[in-house]
């Protein structure tokens, strides 16, 4: 008896909570990207959603990254969201390794010309052994070239530069000159105390990161 009466409780809570849709930002579209029940538009605040890039591209070269957003407010059933970092999967990041001979890894943050703070994660593999010089050149090259182009780009144009594929080509373009790189990944962003300016009549809240697992 005492079961049963647990069992309808939980189906009852479950009734009483609502559907809300989670929008992306406008500027990556302004699409549905998820739906998710809850009690009441507050307890969305600060949900995250992880979203396949591909599903905000259609480049489905992009199918193993995924992109994290974090809902920032509802109105209605519909909660706006901001861009709070993306990853792609350790399993892949491992099998292209495993394929080839030298692993460079850049960590390092960037800001942006309207002042956000966006921490690079990027994997470079090479199919040959590399000196030292050569190793140093390619990090040095590529940490410059990308501190250049953020410094250029506000915040929304450096998330559509995250998810798009010209970061690949300026990396590879950028180092041509001291090894033929054949692959490159950025493995994962993080956005640092981004303030994203909600919509009218929703409460702006600030961005706090949970770095994947594997981080």
């Amino acid at each position: 008896m005492a079961k049963e009466k647990v069992q309808k409780k939980a189906r009852d809570k479950w009734r009483e909570k609502v559907w809300f849709t989670i929008m992306a930002p406008d500027f990556l579209g302004g699409k549905e990207i998820a739906m998710s029940p809850a009690e009441d538009g507050e307890a969305m605040v600060s949900r995250k959603v992880e979203v396949p890039i591909s599903d905000l591209t259609g480049n489905f070269k992009r199918a193993n990254a995924k992109a994290i957003f974090q809902v920032t407010g509802c109105q209605g059933s519909k909660c706006s969201t901001q861009f709070i970092g993306h990853y792609l999967s350790d399993d892949y990041i491992r099998r292209m390794v495993r394929r080839r001979k030298e692993r460079i890894d850049i960590i390092r943050d960037y800001t942006t010309s309207d002042g956000s703070v966006v921490t690079f994660k990027v994997v470079i593999v090479t199919d040959g052994k590399l000196t030292n010089t050569k190793r140093l050149q390619i990090r040095h090259t590529v940490d410059g070239m990308l501190e250049s182009k953020i410094r250029g780009m506000g915040f929304q144009d450096t998330v559509r530069y995250i998810i798009g594929e010209d970061i690949y080509n300026d990396i590879i373009e950028s180092t041509k000159d001291i090894y033929p790189i054949k692959k490159v990944e950025l493995r994962k962003t993080e956005v640092k105390g981004q303030s994203v300016q909600p919509a009218q009549g929703e409460q702006q809240q600030e961005v706090e990161t949970e770095a994947p697992a594997g981080s």
